[in-house]
């Protein structure tokens, strides 16, 4: 749509169950928030993954084209990504304005989509929320870490992320 004039290129929006809907603007925090676990899973899981940072997933059986913050997928030439030939297995949303959205309404697009792992920087509460094990469109795991905590994907035990490192 942007291409087409219909959206200015600048304008931050993306496709939730067919409806365009306008994202909330990030402030310093989020993007100190998403650089670091950017940076951390790109280096730790260099040649194992690809690491997308705000770039749109195509979730066309729900009609759906969110932009997460930092998004990791199987295949880890880039090439793959877009195509079958990759899969997300953990995407991660940086909360502040958009807490209770990215909590429910995300969280419920997400595991519908059957993405193994997701979680929530919660910037309100200075928690990290992770959400496992999707089923029947809700994830059957979901538990909340404090600062204090540490915490590795599933799929990358090796790759541990102390919890308070994310907060600025």
């Amino acid at each position: 749509m942007a291409e087409s004039g219909i959206l200015s290129p600048d304008e931050r929006v993306e496709l939730i169950r067919g409806v365009i809907r306008e994202m909330s603007p990030k402030k310093r925090s989020h993007v100190i928030v998403t650089k670091r676990l950017y940076d951390r899973f790109v280096e730790a899981l260099a040649g194992r993954a690809s690491v997308y940072k705000e770039d749109p997933l195509r979730l066309s059986t729900l009609d759906s084209e969110p932009e997460p913050d930092v998004l990791v997928q199987s295949n880890p030439d880039v090439e793959a990504y877009g195509t079958e030939a990759t899969r997300p297995l953990l995407v991660v949303e940086v909360a502040e304005a958009s807490v209770r959205y990215d909590l429910g309404e995300k969280a419920a697009l997400y595991a519908e989509a059957g993405i193994p792992e997701y979680w929530v920087v919660n910037l309100v509460s200075r928690v990290l929320e992770v959400f496992r094990e999707p089923q029947d469109g809700t994830y059957r795991v979901r538990f909340a870490l404090e600062p204090s905590a540490r915490v590795a994907p599933q799929m990358w035990p090796d790759v541990v992320i102390e919890v308070a490192s994310l907060f600025p």
